[in-house]
Formats: C-alpha cells, sequence, structure tokens
C-alpha cells in the first residue's frame, strides 16, 4: 500500500507507517525537517522517498496513492490554496484510496491571533510559529472543502487547556 505523509515534518507518522510495512512517501517543504527525518529513518534502517514541494501542485502521478495521511498542515494556508491542495490530493488519490486528516477548528484558542488575511484566515505575528499563515475551520466549511471525498467519520477534539481548547477536526475520508 502506498501511502503520502502530507507535510511530514520530521517524520513521527512516516516512521510509523514504515515500520508498520507500507511504501511511505514524506513531503515537506522544510529541508531541516526532511534531514532530521532523513538521520531518523537511516538509525531505523528504514527506506522512504522523501520530497520537498510545496503542497500545492503534488509532484505526482494521478491515482497513485492508496492512502494519504496529512496531520496538522492542511490549514496553513489561504481558503485558495486549501481548495488547491485538496484538489491534488484528490487527483494523486487511487479510486478507493483512503485519507486521515487532522485540522484546526474555529473554537481552537489561538483563533483570531496574528493578523487577518481573510475570513477564518490569520498570519501569526508572533511566537514560534510567527510568519504562519492558519486558516481555522468551522464544521461546515470543513465539510464543504472536503465535498469531493466521502467522509466517513468526522470528530472535532477540544483539548481544555488554562486559555481555551486545543481544538481540531479528524477526518476519516475515502476517494469515491
Amino acid at each position: 500500500m502506498r501511502v503520502l505523509d502530507l507535510g511530514c515534518g520530521a517524520g513521527r507518522h512516516t516512521v510509523f507507517l514504515a515500520k508498520a510495512g507500507f511504501q511511505v512517501t514524506g513531503l515537506d517543504v522544510s529541508e531541516t525537517a526532511l534531514g532530521e527525518l532523513q538521520s531518523r529513518l537511516d538509525k531505523a534502517n528504514l527506506s522512504v522517498t522523501l520530497v520537498k514541494h510545496e503542497m500545492l501542485e503534488l509532484p505526482f502521478i494521478n491515482n497513485y496513492f492508496d492512502a494519504v495521511v496529512s496531520t496538522n498542515v492542511l490549514h496553513h494556508g489561504t481558503v485558495a490554496e486549501i481548495e488547491r491542495t485538496l484538489g491534488e490530493v484528490y487527483r494523486i488519490m487511487r479510486k478507493d484510496g483512503l485519507g486521515l486528516v487532522v485540522t484546526l477548528s474555529k473554537k481552537d484558542f489561538r483563533y483570531g491571533n496574528g493578523r487577518q488575511l481573510e475570513p477564518d484566515t490569520y498570519l501569526f505575528t508572533e511566537g514560534d510559529e510567527k510568519g504562519i499563515v492558519h486558516h481555522f475551520f468551522p464544521e461546515e466549511e470543513l465539510r464543504s472543502f472536503f465535498g469531493q471525498f466521502e467522509i466517513t467519520n468526522l470528530n472535532e477534539e477540544l483539548v481544555p487547556m488554562e486559555k481555551g481548547y486545543w481544538a481540531h477536526f479528524h477526518l476519516k475520508l475515502r476517494k469515491a
């Protein structure tokens, strides 16, 4: 089974999937994160394809992947960028391909932080994510963004903390 870890970062999910026997491709825009992941893969004697690339135009052929995993990545963009990325994800997934996506909820305590770029989208202006765009999804919008997929499960996770909630949606989906 061919799995794309979209926005793999330092590779927590990439390593797990490779150890489980999947044929994994990890894609990320950060050369630093991919270097760290390669070191982890070398130490674990795992073979994975790593690709440094943006997610707006995925460098893969149509219908290639059996599954796509993307955790805390998709919300890093404007509405138009997210729609474009989802079109690319749909294109590279085979029919009946599966997806697991974790993305921000509008109920997250960081909603409204930074400079507003468009409704529900902010460029963080301080902290460790300074300069990074965050889109916060209300559930109805999230469902519409994934309209070309069959959403097989959608849960909103609200983790209480001092400032409010860490709030994320967890989606399981299938390309019909």
